[in-house]
C-alpha cells in the first residue's frame, strides 16, 4: 500500500516537473520566434559582430569599446557576487578572449563601473561617483590584473563615456529615485536631471558642451554622419535607441560650468528604435553603433531567452 501511495506521488511530481519543464520550452520558442515581429526593425539594422564574454562567470556587462588601431573589443563591468571588477579583451580575429581584474592605484578595485571608450591609445573607463579613469591600451598584457590609476573627476555622475575625434563624451544615469541626478534643465515644460558633458581629451576639467538628457539612458554615440544616438534601458521593458538629427538638438541659450547647454528631446528624435531590454552603452565600429546588452548574464538570465550573447552593430545612419 505504501509504496503503491509513493508510486503515485512520484507520478504526480514527474507531472508537475514535465508541464513545468514544459511550459518553459514553449515560453522559450514563442518569444525565440516572436522576437522578430515584436522588434522586427530593429533586427532589419542589427548585426553580430563579437561575442559578450564573461556571461555566465557572474560577470555582468555595463559597456563596450572597439580598438580600431589593433582590431579588438574590450568590455567592461562589475562582478554580481562583489569580488574584484573585471574587463573583458575579445580579439576580433582569433576570438579569443582574456580577463582582467582591475586596481587602481595598487589596490583591488571592486567599482560598479559603466561605459569604456578607446580613443588614440587609452582607454577611458566610467565609475559612477567617481569619474573617469584613463589607462593605456598597453596595459592589457599578459599581466592578469590592470592598473587604472586614480579618478579624473568631471561634471556628472560619469556612467557611460563615448569618443569622438579630439573629444570625450561623459554621461550620467538618472531615474528620479536610487539614481538621482540634479543637473536640471527645462525647455518647452519639460525638465530633464541628468546631461552627457563633452570635453577635449587633453582636458578633462573644462566642459566644452553640454547636453541634456531624458531618464534612463545608459549610453551615447555619434554616427559617422553625425547623429546623436541615446541608449534607453531599465529593467526588464524594451529598450530604446533614439536617433537626432542635427535639426533635432535645441539650442537651449543656457550654460553649465561655461559651456552651452543643448536639449536632447527624445520626443523631437527622427528615430525612435525599439529593442530587446537592458541596451548599455555604446561606441562606433566603421560604419556601425555597437552595443551590448546585460540580459544574458546570469544575474539576469531574460536575455537567454532572446540569445542576446554578443556585441552588436546597429546600422543608423
Amino acid at each position: 500500500m505504501i509504496k503503491t501511495i509513493l508510486k503515485i506521488i512520484a507520478k504526480v511530481i514527474c507531472g508537475i516537473i514535465g508541464s513545468v519543464v514544459g511550459l518553459f520550452l514553449l515560453a522559450w520558442i514563442g518569444l525565440a520566434i516572436g522576437k522578430n515581429f515584436i522588434y522586427s526593425d530593429y533586427y532589419k539594422v542589427q548585426s553580430k559582430e563579437a561575442k559578450n564574454a564573461g556571461l555566465n562567470q557572474g560577470f555582468v556587462p555595463q559597456g563596450c569599446t572597439y580598438n580600431e588601431d589593433d582590431d579588438y573589443f574590450v568590455t567592461a563591468g562589475y562582478m554580481a557576487n562583489e569580488s574584484v571588477s573585471r574587463i573583458y579583451k575579445i580579439d576580433n580575429n582569433s576570438k579569443k578572449e582574456t580577463y582582467y581584474t582591475l586596481k587602481s592605484n595598487g589596490e583591488d578595485f571592486y567599482g560598479h563601473t559603466g561605459g569604456i571608450q578607446y580613443a588614440k591609445g587609452y582607454f577611458y573607463l566610467a565609475n559612477e561617483g567617481d569619474g573617469i579613469y584613463k589607462f593605456p591600451a598597453s596595459s592589457l598584457s599578459d599581466n592578469p590584473s590592470v592598473e587604472i590609476g586614480a579618478a579624473i573627476k568631471v561634471n556628472n555622475h560619469s556612467s557611460f563615456v563615448f569618443a569622438e575625434g579630439d573629444y570625450l563624451y561623459v554621461g550620467e544615469f538618472n531615474d528620479d529615485n536610487k539614481y538621482a541626478c540634479s543637473n536640471d534643465f527645462s525647455y518647452n515644460g519639460k525638465t530633464h536631471k541628468a546631461i552627457v558633458t563633452k570635453y577635449n581629451l587633453n582636458n578633462l576639467n573644462k566642459p566644452v558642451q553640454i547636453y541634456s538628457i531624458g531618464n534612463q539612458i545608459q549610453g551615447f554615440a555619434i554616427t559617422p554622419k553625425g547623429k546623436i544616438v541615446l541608449s534607453r534601458s531599465y529593467g526588464m521593458v524594451d529598450s530604446n535607441f533614439y536617433v537626432f538629427e542635427p535639426k533635432d538638438v535645441i539650442d537651449t541659450n543656457m550654460k553649465l560650468d561655461g559651456a552651452k547647454v543643448y536639449f536632447l528631446d527624445r520626443d523631437n528624435c527622427s528615430k525612435n528604435l525599439k529593442a530587446p531590454a537592458m541596451s548599455e552603452d555604446m561606441d562606433v565600429k566603421g560604419d556601425k553603433v555597437i552595443y551590448l546588452s546585460e540580459s544574458a548574464c546570469n544575474k539576469y538570465i531574460l536575455g537567454k531567452f532572446f540569445g542576446d550573447f554578443h556585441i552588436y552593430g546597429l546600422k543608423l545612419d
